[in-house]
C-alpha cells in the first residue's frame, strides 16, 4: 500500500508540470510569426496587391482578372545538370516518389513543354511544365496550359499553381 502512495504522490507531483502553459504558447506563437515573416522578407519581386497573403499553401488569388492558386515556396532542380527554376514556376503535379514525377516531366517533353521536376525543401516534388522570370508570363502560360482539354492535375486543386520562388 505504500508503495502506492509513494507512485501516486510522484503522478500527482510531476502531473502539472506536463500542462501547456501561456508562455509556451507565446513563444510558439512568436516563433511561427518570425518564419512568416522571414519568409515575406525574401520576396523581392513586385506581386499584385494582396496576391500572397497566406504562406501556408496554395492559394487562390485574383491576379489581373484570372484567377490562379499561387504557392511561395523555395524549388530546387533534382538533376545537377538541370537549370534553376525561375522565379515563377507552373506545376501541373505534385508526387512523394522522383520517379513520378520524372515519367510525367518526360510525357512533357514529348510534348514539346520545357518540362522538368524540382524538389521542395520537405522533399515533395513537383512537375514544372514552364519557368518564368515574371508573374505575367507564368499567368499566361497558366491559361494556355489550363484551356486544352482533359488535363490531369496530380495532388493538386483540380488547377495547375504558380509557385513563387525566390532565390
Amino acid at each position: 500500500m505504500k508503495f502506492y502512495v509513494i507512485i501516486l504522490s510522484l503522478i500527482i507531483l510531476f502531473l502539472p508540470a506536463c500542462k501547456p502553459t501561456e508562455k509556451g504558447y507565446k513563444s510558439a506563437y512568436d516563433a511561427a510569426l518570425g518564419k512568416r515573416e522571414a519568409v515575406k522578407a525574401d520576396i523581392d519581386v513586385d506581386l499584385p496587391e494582396g496576391a500572397l497573403q497566406d504562406f501556408d499553401g496554395a492559394q487562390l488569388r485574383e491576379v489581373d482578372g484570372v484567377k490562379v492558386y499561387i504557392l511561395n515556396q523555395r524549388l530546387k532542380p533534382v538533376d545537377e545538370d538541370m537549370k534553376l527554376p525561375g522565379l515563377f514556376n507552373v506545376a501541373i503535379g505534385t508526387y512523394k516518389m522522383i520517379t513520378n514525377c520524372r515519367a510525367q516531366s518526360n510525357a512533357l517533353k514529348e510534348e514539346g513543354y520545357e518540362a522538368f521536376p524540382a524538389q521542395e525543401p520537405d522533399g515533395m516534388y513537383y512537375t514544372i511544365a514552364g519557368s518564368f522570370a515574371t508573374l505575367s508570363e507564368a499567368i499566361k502560360f497558366y491559361q494556355d496550359y489550363k484551356s486544352a482539354k482533359d488535363r490531369v492535375y496530380v495532388g493538386l486543386p483540380d488547377s495547375p499553381i504558380i509557385i513563387f520562388s525566390p532565390k
